[in-house]
């Protein structure tokens, strides 16, 4: 009787602690963000499947005579560019992000973030500055500097 006592308070006692170990995983885990999530800042929301989408890109260098320099980029290479952000996952950040590049993303309406490419992050120009990092970036930064190293 009191071996099966024991063998029963052993068994709550293991539950007990997977249940608050599995509690304190789920607290404390980052949300992730999606493409529209971070996008969805502006009153209209972002709209993947809107016509006529394209990308601007524009390194920023602040010791050049002209601080945004154009980069060319293929009516391909946007779709690509637009199609990894558009899959990509993101997390939130307070800070730390440097801005490399410029980049301006049209949808339904034209998006304007700032690029880190050392670090995988963004800041989005929403009225707030809201920094994020590329928790999986789906080919997207692969594909920027491919096009940058041209």
């Amino acid at each position: 009787m009191k071996n099966k006592q024991s063998i029963l308070i052993t068994i709550f006692s293991v539950v007990i602690v997977i249940i608050l170990g599995i509690g304190l995983y789920i607290y404390n885990s980052e949300p992730t963000y999606s493409a529209t999530d971070i996008l969805d800042a502006a009153v209209l929301g972002a709209d993947f499947s809107a016509e006529g989408q394209s990308v601007e890109l524009k390194k920023i260098d602040t010791k050049a005579e002209e601080m945004f320099i154009p980069i060319k980029l293929t009516d391909e290479t946007q779709q690509e560019l637009i199609k990894a952000f558009e899959k990509s996952k993101f997390k939130k950040v307070d800070s730390g992000i440097t801005k490399d590049y410029l980049m301006k993303i049209t949808l339904n309406r034209g998006y304007v973030m700032y690029l880190d490419i050392n670090k995988k992050g963004i800041t989005v120009d929403d009225g707030y500055s809201s920094n994020y990092l590329f928790k999986d970036d789906k080919g997207f930064f692969s594909i920027l500097e491919k096009v940058v190293a041209e």
